[in-house]
């Protein structure tokens, strides 16, 4: 239960921290809605990706683990389509210039919008749990 608990926490912050970031993640319903969706994720990452991972088994053999975030990806493109409050939308990049240094804007499909989602939430919740674990 502990675990569990902890988990919704580090998903709610995720989400909160990954929807500042990246704009085209809405969710409605402030924080009564964070709440919610984290709790929903928390619950399809439990229970699904476990099936979604032993679906795509064949494809992460084939590939020596390189696409093992792409069940990440499924799990969170079933999760848009469950939670209500929650859309996605197409990401504009206003691009960067950090001293000289020049990113250029960029338009992402929707797709790739969920990709850089999906590797933006679990980086942030892996980096949680590794904080979590000293």
């Amino acid at each position: 239960m502990k675990k569990f608990l902890r988990s919704i926490v580090f998903y709610v912050f995720a989400l909160w921290l990954t929807s500042t970031v990246v704009t085209s993640l809405s969710i409605t319903g402030n924080a009564w809605g964070v709440l919610t969706a984290g709790f929903m994720l928390t619950v399809m990452m439990i229970l699904l990706k476990p099936l979604v991972s032993l679906i795509f088994l064949p494809i992460n053999i084939l590939t020596l683990g390189l696409l093992s975030w792409f069940v990440n990806v499924v799990v969170l493109y079933l999760w848009t389509i469950f939670v209500p409050n929650v859309s996605l939308t197409a990401w504009e990049f206003p691009g960067l210039n950090i001293g000289g240094f020049i990113v250029p804007s960029a338009q992402l499909s929707m797709p790739w919008t969920l990709v850089v989602v999906a590797l933006v939430i679990m980086f942030i919740v892996s980096l949680l749990e590794r904080l979590d674990d000293n």
